[in-house]
């Protein structure tokens, strides 16, 4: 049962239709004969859904792309549902409607936040720009010319219609009127034919897409009328699937096989994506998941795997973890490994049962290692325990020397009457040799002489 539709989308080759339910926060699918019957309704996206408000569908490759205004992210699934991996979740303000096209791998979104703007980017995420940021308050929907590579969208509070080519140049306003545009949501195009929604005329306006002119009325009295779509082939131009194209299933993807933006001709097909609690391996196409904080890898066994394994033998047996268990892969001649790639966390590979190779190199680097640890301490303390008794054995001789000198040092004591103060003082002034308690001389009083007692007139 439907409740709050605000956005939709078709698969023409199908026949089915896709929309958003607001207020159920799901994403739902159906065939377009069918789809009226709640039983015939099917449910692709019912968690992590907060306000899911624009959605597109990838016929080529067949994927489905929402925006979600709660949580400010833009994501992606395959048709079913089963596989999912949010591609942006930063500077999103209030993203509203998408737009794809599969044939060159680009994706279009509005974003009619604080600063308003429309965005381009690759259908994998990669190569985001900004192409209107000037005059553009609340864009609503938007759509695109395949054919003439022409974006056109709405903006309900300039009453404006506007386009610009895909490249972001030769920018047009094509019409603009309060009373045909007063809060206009939703925007198509079909040859040489440009519509619109309008939820305060609650109708259905057309006008020519070149010029704006000949603007006419289709209906009318409709009940909030959020979005609008045109059924027809030429709408959905068959293409090849570069997934499908390849060697292998799925582009040798894991999880996700992604159209790459065709930004020139060396530009890759397509590349593999993960979900959003893995990151992809250095294959750029198996999934892993987070290394745990308790597992723990020595530098040095890394770093003696890593050079072992560039220089592997051909038939040799990589064991690596996968999605959900391990699994071998056996590498031909041709095959190399990858010195270095940036992901955002490397997984810490710990096999069970390593093989004969790497297993023979580690024990051999560890003797080795072993070896050359016990040569080093042996050296060691050949050297600090001679100095060790050599120390003790010179500070026990000098002890022993001070106690000698000091037992035999003797001090001589003599009487000369010259240096004494008086005659009566005789154990006042001695001269010792050897110790003496003060610092300095000792200089006697003054002395008077008789000249008579040497005959001198």
């Amino acid at each position: 049962m439907l409740k709050n539709v605000v956005a939709l989308d078709v698969e023409v080759a199908t026949n089915r239709i896709y929309w958003c339910d607001l207020s159920y926060r799901k994403i739902y699918s159906a065939y377009m004969d069918k789809a009226s019957y709640p039983a015939e309704q099917e449910v692709l996206i019912d968690e992590q859904l907060h306000s899911p408000e624009g959605l597109a569908v990838d016929w080529v490759h067949r994927h489905i792309y929402w925006t979600d205004s709660g949580s400010k992210t833009i994501s992606v699934a395959t048709v079913d549902g089963r596989r999912r991996r949010t591609l942006f979740s930063r500077d999103l303000s209030e993203p509203r409607a998408i737009a794809v096209d599969p044939l060159r791998g680009f994706m279009y979104w509005s974003d009619w936040g604080y600063q308003a703007k429309i965005e381009k980017s690759g259908l994998n995420g990669a190569d985001r720009q900004t192409l209107v940021a000037d005059s553009i308050e609340w864009p609503n929907g938007i759509t695109l010319d395949l054919l003439n590579q022409r974006l056109y969208w709405v903006d309900s509070k300039l009453h404006q219609l506007s386009s610009i080519d895909c490249s972001g140049g030769n920018r047009k306003m094509l019409i603009s009127s309060p009373d045909f545009l007063s809060h206009p949501f939703g925007v198509a195009v079909f040859e040489d034919k440009v519509f619109w929604t309008d939820l305060e005329n609650e109708a259905i306006f057309s006008a020519n897409r070149l010029n704006g002119l000949e603007i006419s009325v289709l209906a009318e009295n409709l009940n909030n009328p959020h979005d609008i779509v045109i059924f027809h082939e030429l709408k959905q131009p068959r293409a090849a699937d570069a997934c499908e194209l390849s060697a292998q299933p799925n582009g040798g993807c894991e999880y996700l096989c992604l159209p790459a933006p065709q930004i020139s001709s060396h530009s890759p097909k397509y590349t593999c994506a993960c979900p959003d609690t893995m990151w992809l391996g250095p294959d750029m196409k198996r999934c892993y998941r987070a290394p745990q904080s308790t597992s723990t890898t020595t530098l040095a066994s890394t770093t003696a795997r890593t050079v072992a394994d560039t220089t592997r033998a051909p038939g040799t047996t990589v064991y690596s973890p996968t999605y959900q268990n391990h699994s071998t892969e056996t590498l031909s001649p041709a095959a190399s490994v990858p010195s270095s790639v940036s992901v955002p966390r490397a997984p810490s590979v710990s096999p069970s049962t390593p093989s004969p190779a790497t297993s023979n190199h580690s024990q051999r680097h560890g003797n080795e290692g072993g070896k050359m640890g016990s040569t080093v301490t042996a050296a060691v303390i050949g050297i600090i325990v001679p100095m060790v008794v050599i120390a003790l054995l010179c500070m026990s001789g000098y002890l022993i020397w001070r106690n000698w000198k000091r037992k035999n040092t003797k001090s001589m004591n003599f009487d000369n009457p010259v240096y004494r103060k008086t005659t009566e003082e005789e154990d006042e002034d001695e001269l010792h040799i050897g110790r003496t308690a003060q610092i300095g001389h000792v200089y006697p009083a003054r002395v008077a002489l008789s000249l008579e007692d040497d005959g001198l007139p």
